[in-house]
């Protein structure tokens, strides 16, 4: 089992940036919505949404109903983005106020992939059905795209990818910037990486923060 399943999306443009900073939004997991109880149900979706074995791989190229489309699991980073849901919205819509004028296409600017390298049975992403792949596959691909700024999506995943994470270098520091910048170095990359943890774009108070994110991601891109 490889430790990055899923393929994450990257825009045109991503050497390009937005001011010349190059973003990575990590969001935190998808799930699948074929349940037993859905109207239609997958006949894998026990296996493929598996909280022990944590392992959707082995329908990349069967699930069902992806395959009709000529779609693959891995590529569902990308699937998410052309869909256009909710949460893309809200962040693209954010997003675009700190993109150049002639910038139509603000993902392009970005890249994005999930933090769970597996499809979930529920909506909600529980703490426990992260694992330690999740981190090695996260650190796969920040080594593979160099941020210069990397975006997650959702206190979950934050919980990990900034509090547990020993690449964090300047945790004392949270408090300076209301929990929302602190700096990754790992010894793979020759810079430092600003990480910039905001509320999911479709939670409730994702709206009521704007103002806080906004100052936040202005301080992070003028780094």
């Amino acid at each position: 089992m490889n430790r990055n399943f899923f393929k994450p999306f990257v825009g045109r443009e991503y050497g390009k940036g937005i001011h010349g900073k190059k973003i990575l939004v990590l969001g935190a997991s998808f799930y699948c919505s074929h349940g037993p109880e859905s109207k239609v149900p997958c006949p894998f979706f026990s296996e493929c949404t598996s909280i022990e074995t944590k392992d959707s791989s082995k329908f990349d190229l069967s699930c069902p109903f992806y395959a009709e489309n000529g779609q693959k699991l891995s590529e569902e980073p990308s699937n998410a983005i052309a869909e256009d849901y909710k949460a893309y919205q809200n962040f693209g819509r954010f997003m675009q106020q700190f993109a150049e004028k002639d910038v139509e296409d603000i993902w392009q600017r970005m890249a994005f992939t999930d933090y769970v390298q597996f499809f979930l049975p529920t909506t909600e992403t529980k703490l426990t059905y992260l694992s330690q792949r999740d981190f090695d596959a996260f650190n796969e691909v920040l080594v593979d795209l160099k941020p210069d700024i990397l975006v997650v999506w959702g206190e979950v995943i934050n919980k990990v990818v900034r509090d547990k994470n020993p690449y964090v270098v300047d945790k004392a520091n949270l408090p300076n910037t209301e929990w929302y910048i602190s700096h990754i170095r790992m010894p793979q990359i020759p810079k430092s990486i600003t990480l910039l943890c905001s509320y999911h774009p479709s939670a409730p108070i994702w709206n009521k923060d704007l103002g806080n994110l906004t100052k936040y991601m202005e301080q992070a891109l003028k780094e």
